[in-house]
């Protein structure tokens, strides 16, 4: 009797430990994480270029060195202006994902081969960090060229459709177990209050051609970016 008691006392402390878990602190906060966020007034400007006056961008510039050449890259990423400083978990938003060549080098070309996106959960608790709320992936490595081409004058935009995190059916199990999402669904309130913000990850795969040995190099360009609901430099 004494150890079926003792055993029913472990298992009842694990269970609290395990529950105890969802809370840990994540060590997560907006500015360690993000290189850049789309609300900070210092970074932010109107996107003139953008056939939709109402969005907001953020550039960045990257420098790689491809075959003893020095290359630059403009990437920019784009939100409606209603969500600068307030982002949206629950509610299904856009977001303009771009990339630009700031170097022309004659024999060289770039291709866009492959981009990855996603946004997730910003948050000092294990339980809600990480937690995605959409992502999207396309590949263009069937083209002749292995990609999009883009020079100065023509560069690669795509617009990412993001899901609220109620229509994400994977994310509203993953903050909920395995509980039904009809009774347990997840509101705007119940993450702001756990969240920081969202944060958006891209990854560029880039192809860069010499057209005259046919060679092809390959690149990775990857940001970052805070979507904050409030402004914070430390949070």
């Amino acid at each position: 009797m004494k150890s079926k008691l003792m055993i029913l006392g472990v298992a009842a402390g694990f269970l609290f430990l395990l529950s105890g878990c969802s809370y840990e602190q994540s060590d997560t906060t907006m500015a360690n994480t993000t290189t850049a966020q789309i609300g900070n007034q210092t970074n932010v400007s109107i996107n003139s270029k953008s056939q939709q006056e109402n969005y907001k961008s953020l550039n960045a510039t990257h420098t790689m060195m491809v075959d003893g050449q020095t290359l630059k890259f403009k990437t920019n990423y784009g939100i409606e202006k209603r969500l600068t400083n307030n982002w949206y978990f629950t509610v299904p938003s856009t977001i303009e994902l771009g990339i630009n060549p700031l170097t022309n080098i004659k024999g060289l070309s770039y291709q866009v081969n492959a981009l990855y996106a996603d946004v997730s959960i910003l948050s000092k608790y294990t339980k809600y960090n990480g937690v995605r709320q959409d992502s999207f992936s396309t590949n263009y490595g069937q083209l002749k060229n292995g990609g999009i081409d883009v020079d100065n004058n023509h560069g690669y935009n795509m617009p990412f459709q993001v899901e609220g995190i109620n229509e994400n059916e994977t994310s509203v199990t993953v903050i909920n177990g395995y509980g039904s999402s009809d009774t347990e669904r997840i509101t705007e309130k119940d993450l702001r209050e756990n969240a920081y913000g969202g944060r958006l990850r891209v990854v560029w795969t880039l192809l860069v051609t010499d057209q005259n040995s046919g060679k092809q190099y390959s690149q990775t360009i990857q940001d970052s970016i805070g979507l904050p609901y409030k402004h914070s430099t430390e949070d």
